[in-house]
């Protein structure tokens, strides 16, 4: 099946136009969370009908509408969520359409047109699922860094005498994102009237990060039993320092089994690739062989049963 010329040329160049887009957009990261952080600043510190509005608007950007709740009906908006990603429908389906067209020029060598085209969207879903995923898992690993310090801020406010609630607002303006607007937008959950056991465990689904849970229960308990919260979360912040400091101790010790799977991974396929290049015509003798399509399949089976022990093997629950 021939490919025209004129698509190549429109997907080269879409795909070098969102490479340029991207690569800009992890660039200028640290420009872009200066300017959210002087947005959700100005949020705060706004006053009459112009400050709610900017919190609205602060809600808006992370998904959550008007109503500044975070109940998440589907897996994919708790994914965004939790991603941290701004929705922009226009960008995302232009997104998805390109990466769709490339995926179907890969696969325009299958001799039937719906299954390049059955295949090619779903290449492109799995694609941004990837993404997505690794967005989240990154947001979730800067806010687990930050959550010893928004501990600290929060027990240093409540031994001065403020309330919890206030205590969370400084949160809001001393931490970086995404601590930062996510406790901010707790704050104005609160402020509109929201319980705030029930705003923190919105916070919880928002984030997605399980020692979250701790700070929302140690709070929800005191509330209910009363108790010197202060004392508690101080507690609660060298606890998890500790933890912290043991998963980068093991994820250091783990890490030549890590870079032994990638490299054991990679290493058939780079191989195969030096060898096409050098010398195209070494499989042209063994293309089409039955016995080709057996240990082709064997060793994918024999790598992806390699991958999962050494990837038990360096990850650790405790």
């Amino acid at each position: 099946m021939m490919v025209e010329p004129w698509l190549i040329y429109f997907s080269i160049f879409a795909a070098s136009f969102l490479l340029v887009q991207f690569a800009y957009g992890f660039i200028s990261g640290d420009l872009m969370a200066r300017r959210r952080a002087n947005q959700r600043f100005s949020a705060v510190d706004g006053v009459g009908s112009r400050h709610a509005e900017r919190r609205i608007d602060v809600a808006k950007q992370r998904g959550l509408g008007s109503s500044l709740t975070a109940e998440a009906p589907g897996a994919l908006r708790i994914l965004l969520l939790q991603s941290g990603m701004v929705r922009r429908l226009p960008q995302s389906g232009l997104a998805f359409i390109v990466l769709c067209g490339g995926y179907y020029i890969l696969l325009s060598f299958l001799p039937w047109l719906i299954l390049s085209i059955v295949l090619s969207c779903v290449g492109a879903s799995l694609t941004v699922a990837g993404f997505l995923m690794f967005m989240r898992a990154r947001r979730i690993g800067r806010f687990a860094e930050q959550l010893p310090d928004i501990l600290d801020i929060i027990v240093r406010s409540l031994r001065a005498g403020h309330p919890l609630p206030v205590s969370l607002s400084l949160v809001s303006r001393e931490m970086p994102d995404p601590a930062g607007s996510e406790f901010a937008i707790v704050f104005d959950e609160v402020t509109y009237g929201r319980d705030i056991r029930e705003a923190l465990d919105n916070l919880y689904r928002r984030v997605g990060y399980d020692e979250l849970g701790f700070l929302v229960t140690s709070i929800s308990v005191s509330y209910q039993t009363g108790g010197n919260l202060g004392d508690i979360l101080a507690r609660l912040a060298k606890m998890l320092r500790e933890r912290f400091r043991m998963k980068r101790k093991i994820k250091a010790m783990s890490s030549e089994g890590r870079f032994s799977a990638l490299a054991l991974s990679l290493f058939p396929f780079i191989m195969f690739a030096v060898i096409n290049l050098l010398n195209p015509n070494y499989y042209g003798e063994v293309w089409g062989n039955p016995v080709l399509d057996v240990a082709a399949a064997t060793g994918a089976v024999l790598l992806i049963v390699g991958n999962f022990v050494m990837y038990k093997m360096v990850n650790f629950k405790f």
